[in-house]
């Protein structure tokens, strides 16, 4: 009895020996594929993160532990042999999936990869630029190591495992039993949570100590009751009080933070037509006018000198879904969800095709794609589009993206049908070709083959198709009434401009066309949930059904922006801005001087947005 208690204590600690390797393999990943991190951190991370590896090594003994105190002794062997293959392939398999997912999302495994199992072909398009090669090879390498690390464990069960008295079933269940000191992460009050492991300053450090098998276990706990609001951090009615105020406005004739523009009314008639473009991940990083690189999208640059210019734009959230609910519905990102994958969420939320509809607009959306994944397609049809146009209306020769049809594709069809479009429309086109992976059909303009030129070169070819989009559509009649914006779905980690996530968020937003009265920059502060009332009241239409949009262009607006990632938010305030993880439960980047007013203000936001998100 006494030798298997042992054995039992010797597995669960070689589970905890694995889940370090893992690690290591881990921060070896990430170095590999840019300086994310210091070596020297490597060490304290792995001190800090043994705590949650113990606890994953323990919940995977709970099986072997009951199997001790009830199988037959002829049956253990065969059992803990077929029983750890299987979790050493579940185990490297997800560890595999978290390295590729940190070092292009920036956060580790949770379910936010099962939202888009729904549209495996367009999921399969999305990762398409990661190393699959390596990854694989990884992946045999893990499972080969373990197979050789647990060969030993098992080997000596042959010898230790001896039969043992009908009694011992008890005194073995008990010593299974304690398990759940590990497994809490001790005899603390508080149970083991992503907090405890963290110890650093550096969110890399903090990141890189959660396990994330722990992990994507917690976040399908979490999600199973996705009725409690997970961010109550102040009283409701003060929270509420804090986001009226954030949205106290009382209108006004004159513009502030503008260069060129007198008036709050930029349009020279109320009723133009209105083509949003929205480009993907038109990060503000490679666009010269708003301070990113020069020379790549230079005919946006061109552009900015005949429109107007907003320079301190802000994506709300990091995903194109969450991007369109913004752009279109007004509402805001969430840090550990996304609206528009809850379809009986998304169809309660208000819509500029809708409001415009309403208002006798004609309405399509234009997209080369498959409107399926992440369940856009509902969202679609409950906006009230009058006609979706996606990859099946193209000719099967011309999908020659792995998403579907390139820009200049759709853009060549868009010029066609807007000609024949009855006035005033509404229409608006998500582009594809800058999205992963990044092959477009042109002459490499940005040399080189790694991520980043591959990423660059995309927003080349995506830049040079709207520029021979906006030539022809200047010379066509419906141009002089038209109301052109073009914004992002939402920023990019590329190119590497430093770690400051704020950036990561800043994208540019640009009005032109012949019903726009006269070119200018507007440097006030706001965000991707502001384009709604910006534009109705624009048009002359009540917005009060975006409750989470302001207009922009009021003189009496607060200036501020929210976005969220990843169980966690930022806020933007003139000159300073924060970044909160809710997992640290503490600011991990600040920006200028920010006040605890401004924390609260970010608090508060997440908190009431998640609960309307909630009441829906």
């Amino acid at each position: 009895m006494l030798t298997r208690i042992c054995w039992l204590v010797l597995y669960w600690l070689t589970w905890a020996v694995w889940l370090e390797l893992n690690r290591v393999v881990f921060l070896s990943y990430q170095l590999l594929k840019g300086p994310t991190h210091d070596t020297r951190l490597w060490p304290d991370i792995l001190w800090h993160g043994l705590r949650m590896d113990l606890s994953v090594a323990a919940y995977v003994s709970l099986i072997p532990g009951l199997a001790l105190a009830f199988l037959p002794s002829r049956w253990l062997l065969s059992f803990f042999s077929r029983y750890t293959a299987l979790m050493l392939i579940l185990v490297s398999f997800m560890t595999t999936v978290d390295m590729e997912m940190y070092r292009t999302w920036g956060f580790r495994l949770d379910t936010t990869p099962l939202r888009y199992l729904k549209t495996p072909t367009e999921a399969l398009a999305s990762v398409s630029s990661s190393p699959l090669g390596w990854l694989c090879g990884l992946l045999v390498g893990l499972i080969v190591g373990g197979i050789l690390l647990f060969g030993r464990v098992n080997h000596l069960a042959s010898v230790l495992l001896r039969p043992a008295p009908r009694w011992s079933f008890v005194p073995l269940t008990l010593a299974t039993a304690l398990l759940i000191i590990p497994i809490r992460g001790g005899l603390q009050l508080a149970p083991m949570n992503v907090s405890a492991v963290f110890f650093s300053p550096i969110a890399f450090a903090n990141h890189a100590a959660i396990n994330p098998q722990w992990n994507f276990l917690f976040s399908v706990l979490e999600n199973a009751d996705d009725q409690t609001n997970p961010f109550g951090n102040i009283p409701e009615p003060v929270a509420n009080q804090i986001v009226q105020a954030l949205y106290r406005q009382t209108g006004g004739d004159s513009l502030p933070s503008t260069k060129g523009i007198s008036s709050g009314y930029v349009l020279t008639q109320q009723r133009p037509n209105v083509l949003l473009i929205v480009w993907e991940s038109l990060t503000a990083k490679v666009v010269s006018r708003v301070g990113g690189r020069t020379g790549v999208t230079p005919q946006f640059d061109r552009l900015c000198n005949e429109g107007l210019l907003f320079t301190n734009y802000y994506a709300s959230g990091d995903r194109s879904e969450k991007g369109l609910v913004a752009l279109l519905s007004g509402f805001p990102a969430q840090p550990t969800t996304s609206i528009m994958t809850v379809p009986q969420k998304s169809a309660k939320l208000p819509t500029l095709a809708g409001t415009l509809k309403h208002e006798e607009y004609q309405t399509a959306f234009y997209y080369g794609g498959e409107t399926e994944f992440a369940n856009i397609r509902s969202y679609l049809f409950h906006s009230q589009y009058d006609r979706i146009i996606s990859k099946p209306d193209f000719p099967p020769e011309t999908w020659n993206s792995k998403w579907g049809a390139h820009d200049h594709v759709v853009y060549n069809r868009l010029l066609a049908d807007l000609s024949e479009q009855k006035a005033p429309f509404f229409t608006t086109f998500f582009t594809l070709s800058s999205h992963e992976p990044f092959e477009v059909p042109m002459p490499t303009a940005v040399p080189g083959t790694d991520e980043e030129n591959l990423f660059l070169n995309a927003h080349y070819y995506a830049d040079k198709s709207l520029g021979e989009f906006i030539a022809q559509a200047k010379k066509q009649p419906w141009w002089a009434n038209t109301l052109v914006i073009i914004v992002a779905d939402h920023g990019h980690r590329m190119p590497i401009m430093g770690q400051n996530k704020t950036e990561e968020f800043h994208i540019p937003m640009l009005w032109l066309g012949g019903a726009l009265r006269q070119p200018g920059v507007v440097s006030q502060i706001a965000s991707q949930t502001d384009l709604p009332a910006t534009l109705l009241q624009q048009l002359g239409v009540s917005a009060g059904a975006f409750r989470w949009s302001s207009n922009l262009l009021d003189p009496a607006r607060q200036p501020f922006a929210y976005f969220a990632f990843q169980n966690g938010f930022g806020f933007v305030r003139p000159g300073r801005a924060l970044v909160y993880d809710n997992d640290a439960q503490r600011i991990v980047e600040q920006y200028g001087t920010v006040s605890d007013a401004d924390l609260r203000a970010g608090l508060a936001f997440e908190e009431v947005s998640f609960g309307d998100y909630l009441a829906k």
